[in-house]
């Protein structure tokens, strides 16, 4: 027997969420590793129970294997903490589990909260598929790649957002799936817990009138297109232009603007560069007439 290795899932702010199952894996187990030690005592205060920690953050995880091949040899069972949630949801831990197995450890997960599924679920987005994608990516350029590679998926979409990306990652999503409905949660199963549905349009300029804080999450419509026709085909070179035009409005570069332009909509790149030359063309000469 190499032990038993406990994925505990802790309350994401209400900790009237905790359950008398990880309070009692939390009295059994024999360590715990957890994301920040001193989040994780917090809890263990309030539930007054003392106990050894060993921190296992993105940073050490894989020096933390050598642990885990400890309690394994000493036959202990060992808990795995968050700070808030479910473990390895976009959190560390996969690597440990993996460990885990390859040891022979049995693995118990424990339910509990977790952000992206409760934002869903109140989101009324459709939830019979969806897709989880976790943190977006820090340079502007990647986000905008990464959502272009989303814009034409038909499941719901959701993804975590740090409030000093909040606005810019709106501003993107807006600028490519700005019609779609969605859904921004904040501070859930707190206090100040809300919700803001609508467009994204509709939700961009809401948070445009306050600070964000907190941690957020975006629930995104999925392209779900309706019949087949020309109506789609007109939405779609409507869209289309709009999109190289907003895109040239806020300073892109031309070049660009065509090769995502083109990628996006899969339209020829020679096509994209004449349209962007058109509305450039446009725009100097809507300039000129001001300036007469």
């Amino acid at each position: 027997m190499a032990g038993t290795l406990y994925i505990v899932a802790t309350p994401i702010g209400n900790l009237s969420d905790l359950s008398e199952r990880v309070k009692d894996v939390l009295i059994s187990a024999d360590l715990l590793l957890v994301e920040d030690t001193r989040v994780s005592a917090k809890l263990l205060n309030h539930l007054q129970i003392k106990k050894q920690m060993i921190s296992c953050h993105a940073h050490n995880e894989r020096e933390r294997l050598a642990v885990l091949t400890d309690a394994a040899e000493k036959n202990l069972n060992v808990a795995l903490l968050s700070d808030a949630g479910t473990p390895l949801i976009s959190d560390p831990g996969d690597q440990l589990v993996a460990k885990a197995v390859e040891l022979g450890f049995t693995i118990v997960p424990i339910s509990g909260p977790s952000a992206f599924l409760l934002a869903l679920v109140g989101s009324g987005l459709p939830c019979d598929r969806f897709s989880f994608e976790g943190f977006l990516p820090d340079k502007p350029k990647d986000v905008r790649d990464f959502l272009i590679s989303l814009v034409k998926e038909p499941r719901t979409l959701v993804f975590y957002v740090s409030p000093h990306k909040l606005e810019r990652t709106l501003a993107e999503a807006c600028l490519l799936m700005g019609t779609r409905k969605a859904c921004l949660a904040r501070e859930l199963t707190k206090m100040h817990e809300e919700f803001l549905r609508g467009t994204l349009a509709d939700i961009k300029e809401q948070v445009g009138r306050s600070q964000p804080r907190g941690e957020y999450v975006l629930v995104i419509e999925g392209d779900r297109p309706g019949s087949s026709g020309e109506e789609d085909a007109s939405l779609s070179a409507k869209e289309y232009e709009e999109y190289v035009r907003l895109r040239l409005e806020q300073g892109d570069r031309p070049s660009d603007v065509a090769q995502d332009a083109a990628k996006l909509f899969k339209r020829k790149r020679s096509d994209v560069y004449r349209l962007v030359v058109d509305f450039q063309k446009e725009r100097q000469n809507r300039l000129g007439e001001c300036n007469n």
